[in-house]
């Protein structure tokens, strides 16, 4: 009976590490194969395999496409964007306009149902042919197992914990579970919220689209040299202003972080002041007294001298 069991652990094993193995494979051809950068090609979203749904798992991919579209109107192309949202089932995230002396746009963030996702930058790539796109696929499978296999073992130990406190008899005991029940629960309230985070993203695509206007012929960095006397003389007065207004910023930089040592300076500073002063003063009352009792002294002298002169 020995010798059966022992042959066959070696097969059990094999079969083990087969089974962990083809996971891993799968994920690293994914990883291998997420990544994408396309321009004016067909973009393949690509769905869980027959191994994958064997294993008894879908693969989980999270789809980000970067646009940038020029157009010739702007304003049309931006009606004719959110016609193509609303039809498509997704919706704008988020959007911020701009405009200045060489174009109009915006920068939207657009989220889409996965299974729209291709259809959607289809739509937008007929709106404008020159369509400059970069779509990238992120696998989070594994991590997206390794969460679930995690929430389970959570979930076990606060089943046990919660049997523990209700067979707890002391009071140092039903603390000491009840703190590690605290502990296992919010743990297992961040992986929940993980795996949400990872669900929507996976059910929802992200596109951020650049959308642009060329308003004038001049580019943005136009050469110094083309630029006529008075836009030269603007841009000179300009670079004069600013360099003035930082200087200007600086020397109140300066003064801010100064101000508490001028502060406790004047506060040290100003008794010691006013002591000099007053010491000074008095020592100046003190010798024109002296100087004064001296000149008396003198002139008794001289007095004296000249009585004995006069005898």
């Amino acid at each position: 009976m020995v010798a059966t069991s022992d042959a066959i652990k070696p097969e059990s094993a094999k079969s083990l590490d087969a089974k962990s193995a083809a996971p891993a494979a799968a994920a690293g051809k994914a990883d291998e194969l997420a990544p994408t950068e396309v321009k004016n090609a067909p973009i393949t979203v690509m769905p869980a395999t027959g191994n994958d749904e064997a294993a008894g798992f879908n693969r989980k991919l999270i789809y980000r496409a970067n646009l940038v579209m020029p157009v010739e109107d702007y304003s049309k192309a931006q009606t004719a964007l959110r016609d193509l949202v609303a039809l498509s089932g997704a919706y704008i995230l988020q959007f911020s306009e701009n405009a200045n002396t060489g174009e109009r746009g915006g920068t939207y963030t657009i989220k889409v149902a996965a299974n729209g996702f291709v259809s959607l930058l289809d739509g937008l790539e007929k709106m404008s042919p020159s369509l400059q796109r970069n779509v990238q696929g992120q696998d989070v499978t594994e991590e997206y197992v390794d969460l679930n296999s995690r929430l389970k073992a959570k979930q076990m130990v606060e089943t046990r914990l919660l049997g523990f406190m209700e067979k707890a008899s002391k009071t140092d005991e039903l603390l000491a579970f009840s703190n590690e029940l605290s502990k296992v629960q919010e743990a297992i309230e961040q992986i929940k919220g993980r795996i949400r985070y990872l669900d929507q993203n996976v059910s929802f695509s992200t596109i951020e689209l650049r959308m642009y206007q060329q308003t004038g012929n001049k580019p943005l960095l136009s050469d110094p040299n083309k630029l006529t006397l008075m836009e030269r003389i603007q841009k000179a007065w300009n670079s004069s202003l600013n360099v003035l207004v930082a200087v200007m910023q600086g020397i109140l930089v300066f003064l801010a972080a100064a101000f508490p040592i001028l502060v406790i300076g004047l506060l040290i500073g100003v008794p010691i002041w006013v002591f000099r002063r007053k010491r000074n003063k008095q020592l100046h009352e003190m010798r024109l007294q002296l100087k004064e009792q001296n000149a008396s002294l003198n002139a008794l002298e001289d007095e004296k001298q000249g009585t004995k002169d006069a005898e």
